[in-house]
């Protein structure tokens, strides 16, 4: 089994490597100011999209934004090989900034194109920006090294996704515009601090890769189930149950975004101690588990499901990357990125258009049931066709 060996070299045995060092705590501000950037307008702009020109402009605002975060996402690893870690992440900032000014603009077009480019500019920076926590990290302790990674990137989305709409109405739209423009740009100066060694991209020149399918299909589908609940809830959550009103919808939301990033940052020591399968297992029942809550009605069931949910999905998190990273070489460390990141995104509209696409015909209990069961069958399918059939090493 190839391993990703972290830039400083091999441990030496007995020592406890520390995760929180400098280019972590660089590369964790980095993350904490661009997604600020990034999740103070994810709401903002599809309400000004609607007021422009309907529901249909902000779904399709929203659409754009994720289509072309995914599209960053598979051109990034040879984005990096061209042109340098360093250029990239500078490169995907400066993208993800300079459409902010656009983003309130009086035209729909121009606020579609805005979105267009700071998603594009979003995916080139998740996958740079994790393909080198990867190498960050010490082995012995990768998870939990990325746990913290984890949190830096969803602190932004906990507290800026409510700030966006109430910042709209209380600072006005180009006030919320400059606040993300700064934020963006801001993330610069943590891309210089980081060491210049741990910038290079693949080793000895080498074409970035994905690893093989079999290595693959486990981790990146079991991800994407944990998102698919995430999207769905996400997406439907207000419709689904209009019976615990809008405060307990709320307090739903922000319990299922802490319950995820607490998870994933908790379950990390585990995982490198006693490895990323079992914590897959039970990653993927809970997120499961959570879908078939939400079928039942109420605020129990409901808090319930979300808080069992975000726990499942911040666990899935973690152990899905910590397995695909440990099944990679370091030339296909980039490629990893791109594919957990594609799977994580691509999960999340999965659940908003399948669920939607259920709930139309047989009413949003039935669907979250029938979702928990598909999701069910999936990982079952994937995991006695591929998984298992891998061989041991």
């Amino acid at each position: 089994m190839a391993t990703i060996a972290p830039i400083s070299g091999t441990p030496n045995a007995g020592i406890v490597q520390p995760i929180v060092t400098a280019p972590m705590l660089a590369l964790a501000s980095t993350m904490v100011t661009s997604m600020s950037s990034f999740y103070l307008l994810l709401a903002a702009v599809p309400a000004h999209a609607d007021a422009l020109a309907g529901h249909s402009a902000a779904g399709l605002a929203t659409g754009i934004l994720m289509a072309a975060t995914i599209a960053g996402e598979i051109v990034a690893p040879r984005v990096i090989r061209r042109c340098g870690r360093r250029s990239t992440l500078a490169l995907a900032l400066i993208a993800m900034a300079l459409p902010c000014g656009a983003a309130f603009a009086d035209t729909l077009a121009l606020v579609l194109l805005g979105c267009a480019m700071r998603g594009l500019g979003l995916g080139i920076l998740l996958v740079a920006a994790c393909g080198l926590a990867a190498r960050l990290a010490p082995e012995e302790r990768r998870a939990e090294a990325l746990g913290l990674y984890g949190l830096a990137s969803a602190i932004p989305a906990i507290i800026c996704v409510p700030i966006g709409p109430w910042a709209l109405a209380a600072v006005g739209e180009q006030g919320v515009a400059v606040a993300a423009t700064v934020a963006a740009l801001a993330a610069l100066a943590g891309v210089r601090l980081l060491p210049r060694d741990a910038l290079s991209g693949a080793p000895n020149g080498k074409a970035a890769s994905l690893p093989k399918l079999r290595d693959a299909a486990w981790p990146a589908v079991t991800l994407g189930i944990g998102a698919v609940v995430v999207g769905a809830t996400v997406t439907f959550l207000p419709v689904a149950h209009p019976e615990i009103g809008t405060n307990l919808i709320a307090a739903g939301l922000l319990l299922q975004g802490l319950a995820s990033a607490v998870a994933r940052w908790a379950s990390g020591r585990s995982i490198d101690r006693h490895g990323p399968q079992s914590a897959i297992v039970g990653g993927v029942a809970a997120s499961i588990a959570g879908a078939m809550c939400l079928a039942a009605p109420g605020s129990f069931a409901v808090l319930g499901g979300m808080a069992i949910s975000g726990i499942g999905f911040g666990v899935l998190q973690g152990a899905t990357l910590t397995l695909l990273l440990r099944r990679a070489s370091q030339a296909q460390t980039d490629g990893a990125s791109a594919l957990w990141n594609g799977a994580y995104d691509a999960g999340l509209g999965v659940g908003g258009l399948a669920v939607g696409a259920v709930a139309t015909s047989t009413g949003f209990a039935t669907a979250f049931i029938v979702t928990g069961v598909a999701l069910a069958t999936v990982a079952f399918v994937t995991f006695r066709g591929i998984e298992s059939a891998r061989p041991s090493c």
